[in-house]
Order: structure tokens, then sequence, then C-alpha cells
């Protein structure tokens, strides 16, 4: 019996360790508080002559179904066309993909849609079933989605306003929910398993050496996809000048890997280390002096949070619900996404290590308090228990 079906963008896997981990991690902590969770990722079908291309070849070396930890995870397949353009319509083909696996999750009593297309999709499902909708949104599904997908914000904002819980994982998020379609959302964040991350924890002498990182100088992390949008190129451009007192460590993969080692300064201050499974971000950022995010457009990093675990003091950009995180005191906002304002905060950083080391700590004490994904978990049983105890009459989603 399922109470609870979660549709998601993506879910970890053996192979692939690193795409939505931040479901992985909450799915993993309801399960822990006795919620009956199944996770449907729906995951394209991957005809044999598209498997020459290394994306869709994981898509059919993805495995079926599986369980995780206590949650049962169901990848549903539907046809997609290469990009998934809108006109294709693809939350209709993910929600019929779902539907088509419904003894996966049969008994569920809510139907709980992460994102906007796989939320589309379970309103989708949840119309057609009669089950209470909950959505939650982490980011860019509503401070960029609407604007590349004008067609679908209709679609959206109904959605919205057929759920029975909208959740944002930040105040600036909740606020563009309103925003958008006149709804009140429950702030809830994911949260993070601090208690794993704890225990993955090395001093950082140890991280370095484990790295591969023995060095002087003070590393900078960057932790995430590597795309323009997320200030890859405005930290290294920081950084390069810079190179002899500061290591830049980016961790993740992306179409700007390697940018800005094509000369002597990048080659000596700029490392690119790929995507990595999750285990090891923790040691990582036990390696690190600082995390820098300059990103120009966020919901509530995870990988703030985790930095904040482990005391690792952080410099971000002032977007989504950045502010609110590592607001008093508890870490440097950049006053604008520039190499400037970089160099400026790495420069304040090195000149005083004991006010940035003071902020890591509060930044600790907030995250372990606020963003505990067992507490958070709790929270979310809770929400469930508010919406879930009668079902809703089923009807077609337009």
């Amino acid at each position: 019996m399922t109470d609870a079906l979660w549709i998601t963008p993506d879910y970890p896997w053996d192979r692939e360790t690193v795409g939505g981990v931040f479901y992985q991690t909450q799915a993993r902590a309801l399960a822990r508080s006795g919620v009956a969770v199944t996770v449907v990722s729906p995951t394209p079908w991957a005809p044999w002559p598209l498997r020459i291309h290394p994306r869709w070849r994981r898509y059919a070396d993805t495995p079926d179904a599986g369980r995780d930890q206590g949650v049962e995870v169901v990848r549903a397949r539907y046809p997609a066309l290469p990009g998934e353009p809108r006109w294709a319509i693809p939350d209709r083909l993910m929600a019929r993909a779902t539907m088509g696996v419904r003894g996966a999750w049969r008994g569920a009593r809510l139907v709980h849609g992460h994102s906007a297309v796989t939320g589309l999709a379970a309103w989708r499902v949840a119309a057609r079933t009669g089950l209470p909708l909950a959505l939650t949104f982490h980011g860019s599904d509503l401070n960029t989605w609407p604007e590349r997908n004008p067609g679908s914000v209709p679609n959206l904002r109904a959605a919205i306003r057929a759920a029975s819980l909208v959740i944002a994982v930040s105040p600036a998020l909740a606020e563009r929910v309103e925003t958008l379609a006149g709804v009140e959302a429950s702030v809830l964040p994911l949260g993070s398993d601090h208690a794993s991350i704890a225990g993955s924890a090395i001093p950082r002498g140890e991280a370095r050496q484990a790295l591969d990182l023995i060095d002087d100088r003070i590393v900078v992390l960057f932790v995430g996809n590597l795309v323009d949008a997320k200030g890859v190129r405005e930290l290294a451009d920081a950084i390069r000048p810079m190179g002899d007192r500061f290591l830049a460590v980016f961790v993740g993969d992306g179409p700007m890997v390697g940018y800005g080692r094509d000369d002597p300064e990048g080659e000596r201050s700029l490392q690119y280390r790929g995507a990595v499974a999750h285990r090891l971000v923790a040691t990582y950022m036990c390696a690190a002096d600082v995390l820098v995010l300059p990103s120009r457009g966020e919901g509530l990093p995870t990988v703030l949070v985790e930095a904040g675990s482990v005391g690792l003091p952080v410099i971000a950009s002032a977007v989504g619900g950045i502010p609110g995180l590592i607001g008093d005191q508890r870490g440097t906002i950049l006053p604008d996404v520039s190499s400037d304002s970089i160099v400026a905060a790495l420069t304040s950083f090195e000149r005083d290590r004991s006010m940035a080391a003071a902020m890591g700590l509060r930044l600790r004490d907030y995250v372990r308090r606020e963003h505990d994904v067992d507490i958070n978990a709790e929270r979310l049983r809770e929400l469930y228990h508010s919406v879930s105890s009668a079902p809703t009459t089923p009807s077609e989603a337009s």
C-alpha cells in the first residue's frame, strides 16, 4: 500500500547518484517517519537509434523499478522527442505513463508533484483518480520556467489553484506562487540529512589529502551544474588573477567545464573535478575554506544548507531564498553577480578569516535547527494528514 505517490523529474540510482538527490533525501526521511512513499520518475523511452547519444543511453540504462531505503521507485516510460518541445505536451505523456504503472502505487491517498512539468503531470493524475494534489516548487520551475514556456502558464496556474496543498521551499518562492496564481503556499524547505553529513565529515588535512588538494592556498569550492546561469564564468574570472593565493575547485558537470583554463593563470588556479557521488560532496566541503555560489537564479540551494551543516563559510548571490538563509551574519551576500564583487568578497574573507568562521558556525546552528530533513519530513507528514482524509471527485484536467 502507498500513502503518498510522488512524481519527480528524476531520482538517483546506483550509476547516476547526483540528479534529484534532494528528492531522495526527503523521500527517505518521509519513509523513516512512517509514510509509505512510491516515487514515479517519468523517464523517456529510448529507442535504439537514439542510444548513441550519452543522454539517451543513460535513459535506456536506468532501471525500471527498485527500492531505496524504504522508498519504492518506478521509472514510468513515455515517448519523448529530443529537447522535449512544449508542443509535444510532455506532462500529458508523463501522466499517461504514471497511470500505466498504477499497480505500483495503488492505494495512494495523495499525489505529490515536484517542479513544474512533473507537477502538471501530477495535476492530471490527481484529477483522473480523485486523489488530493500536493505541489512543491523548488526554484527555476517558478523563477524561469514560466517565462520560457508561456503557453503552459494557464495550466500551471490551474494546477496550483486545484491543489489541496502548495509548498514552496523558501519565502521568496511562496511570494512567487502568490503572484502567479493568487494562492498562499506553505513554506517548507526540503532539509538535509545532517546526521549523514556529520558521519561523512573528516578533518581538513585528511580531506585535502584524500582529494589530492595538498596546497597552501585558500580553496574556493563551487558545487553545482556548470552553466552560465550559475555564475561559473564570473567565479573563474575572479579567481584567475588571484591564483597565487586562491585555488578554485569546481565540482559538477555542464557546458562550462574547463572554462578559463586555456591560459597559464587559469591552469594554475582552476580545477574542474567533474560530477561526483553525493557522499563525496561532504569531503570536498571539509577540504575547502569557503564555498561560493554566484548564481543568477535559485530557490533554496541545498548546497548552501549542506555547506552550513559542516560549518563551511559561504558567499552567495542575493537571489531566491539565499538572503533568508545566509542573512543575519550567517554568510556573505554578493551585491551583484560579477567578478569584481566576488574578488571583493574573497579579499574580505582572506583579511578576516575569524569573522568568516563565526559566520559559518552561525549558519551551521541555523540549518541544523531549521533545515533538518527528519524534522521537516514530520512537518510534511502533518500537512499530508490535513489534506488526505478524503478523496475529491475524479475529473479530467484540461
